[in-house]
């Protein structure tokens, strides 16, 4: 229920427009409840060779009915499908929205298949909520009070036998229904993951799948998974057929009990003949907004089932996510005041870490692979919060911030780098879309980029492939970083900018860094101790903990870890 009224809550701006998709929906049934009912009559009493004038209130009724059930059905599907494409849409907005904050942050373990899965099912799944769980109920409502009236016209016992028929049918039915489905479409839910998962992880790994000789195995795996998919999508068919049967059975049942009330009735004259017809015919109509009713029970498990999936995402988000309380910042000044982070709550990856950046100056971040370099880099952009003591920009602490403002602040050079399939322009104007020639132009020349693309066909045109596969590792690298220069924000930060890049890159992205100037506070992750005498401080971080500070000089003096690593590095 819980999870039930959290999606409802999504599509409240929209609820009017439900109500008239369903108002709409009603009418198209009532119609057709009319029709049959008119036309029933019309033709009982032509068969008693009634004259013509005498039935023309029918004759108007069928072709009113007939005409209006066709304009209320499409305007019911005009309505509806529109209403499906905008909460759909606000759906898909609200997911990728929630998903900002957290994946960078991996506060959720998630694979590439399954965000795929809950991006495009999950969320399909939630959309069918509103006209497919929500409105049919209603409409069942509606039409059995229209019903009841209609045959409290020709007597209480037909309309309470009726209605007692009819509740039941669309109660014990869709009862049924969501017992035997309930387990059945988490399952199915489960094995789309499942395949979704592997058919990413394949086609991404499919090279190694190759290499290793895996492929056999591979398409074993995959088709065991997809067999048993389609095994249950079948057995969810069949419960679909067996509703639908039972629904028609359950009318007929309803049929034969007013047919077994009536005829008495008829034959003592009670009841004019021609009225069976109508009374029969028209409880049939009416069965059509009962044969909605166990389908909304079985969208109900799925829906509610993605929606737990789609939730346990958001709900991290809003733990994740607060409201700013400070928008002015006095300094760019950027500390830490004993500052600690666990992952699990056990080891912690950060211990007591205290430093202070001042505004315009370049620092490096050194230590060995898994020292918590790249912790404090995640701490420093938000993408993680701190578990103890303070991070501050100038005097505004972290809390008050969160990430999009945090964000309008701090450029990133990721260590791992990822560039859109397109041109090098579009991947430049991801950091900033209404960035000038002038300013791509000096971005470009700043990264080092500037002879590479020059000497390219297209230039700034040229279509770098799918995941930047044109290019090399170190042309990917240094179109990031004019990336970050272009973003041109107060504080740039280079996480492993060194890492898997050949020596002449190495120094390419050394010379960007010099270049950056003063007006820019620098932190540069890195491992390797090449060109250190050009940070105005280095922070030494080793097994969580921040070891020692100074300058290159300072640290190369005394006998430090630091001095012990660049021996180490460079052979001395």
């Amino acid at each position: 229920m819980k999870t039930f009224l959290k999606i409802l809550s999504l599509g409240k701006e929209y609820k009017y427009w439900m109500l008239l998709a369903g108002f709409l929906s009603f009418l198209t049934v009532g119609s057709g409840i009319g029709l049959m009912m008119t036309s029933s009559y019309l033709i009982a009493k032509a068969a008693l060779l009634t004259p013509i004038y005498q039935l023309q209130v029918a004759i108007v009724g069928v072709r009113f009915f007939g005409i209006s059930r066709g304009v209320f059905r499409y305007l019911e599907r005009l309505i509806s499908h529109n209403l499906t494409f905008r909460l759909l849409q606000k759906l898909r907005v609200w997911f990728f929205s929630s998903l900002i904050p957290v994946v960078p942050s991996k506060t959720i373990d998630l694979t590439s298949g399954d965000l795929l899965n809950r991006a495009i099912e999950d969320i399909e799944n939630i959309e069918h909520i509103f006209v497919r769980v929500i409105s049919p109920p209603f409409v069942f409502l509606a039409s059995a009070i229209l019903m009841f009236l209609l045959l409290l016209l020709f007597g209480l016992n037909y309309a309470v036998i009726f209605l007692v028929m009819y509740l039941f049918s669309a109660v014990s039915v869709p009862a049924l229904t969501y017992f035997l489905s309930k387990k059945l479409g988490e399952e199915i839910i489960r094995l789309r993951t499942k395949l979704k998962e592997l058919a990413v992880d394949g086609v991404q790994g499919i090279s190694e799948i190759i290499f290793y000789g895996e492929k056999a195995r591979w398409n074993s795996d995959f088709n065991s998974i997809h067999e048993k998919l389609v095994t249950a999508e079948k057995r969810m068919k069949n419960i679909q057929a067996l509703h639908e049967s039972l629904t028609g059975f359950a009318m007929n049942i309803t049929v034969a009990v007013l047919l077994f009330t009536a005829i008495p009735d008829v034959e003592n004259g009670i009841l004019e003949g021609v009225y069976l017809a109508v009374i029969t015919i028209g409880i049939m109509a009416s069965f059509e907004a009962v044969v909605s009713i166990p389908q909304a029970f079985q969208y109900l498990s799925l829906t509610t089932k993605s929606g737990d999936k789609l939730f346990s995402i958001i709900d991290k988000q809003q733990e994740h996510s607060k409201a700013d309380k400070k928008t002015q910042i006095d300094n760019y000044n950027l500390k830490f005041e004993n500052v600690s982070f666990s992952y699990d709550n056990f080891r912690e990856a950060l211990s007591n870490i205290s430093f202070e950046i001042k505004k315009g100056e370049k620092t490096a971040i050194v230590g060995e692979s898994g020292a918590g370099k790249s912790t404090l880099v995640n701490l420093v952009t938000k993408l993680w919060n701190a578990e103890k003591g303070k991070i501050t920009i100038g005097t505004t602490e972290y809390s008050d911030f969160n990430e999009t403002k945090l964000r309008e602040i701090i450029s990133v050079v990721p260590q791992k780098v990822h560039l859109f399939t397109g041109t090098i322009k579009d991947n430049l104007l991801i950091a900033k879309p209404d960035a000038t020639d002038e300013e791509l132009s000096t971005a470009i020349r700043k990264a080092g980029l500037e002879e590479f693309i020059n000497n390219l066909p297209e230039r700034l045109n040229t279509n770098i492939g799918e995941l930047g596969k044109k290019l090399s590792g170190g042309e990917s690298k240094r179109l990031t970083i004019a990336r970050a220069f272009l973003k041109d924000y107060e504080i740039i930060i280079f996480d492993e900018a060194l890492s898997h890049v050949d020596s002449l890159t190495e120094s390419l992205i050394l010379d960007s860094v010099k270049s950056i100037p003063r007006s820019k506070t620098l932190l540069f992750i890195t491992h390797k101790l090449n060109r250190m005498e050009m940070f105005d401080k280095i922070l030494v971080i080793r097994n969580g903990r921040l070891i020692e500070t100074g300058t290159h000089k300072e640290l190369l003096e005394q006998n430090t870890f630091y001095k012990r690593l660049f021996e180490k590095q460079n052979n001395k």
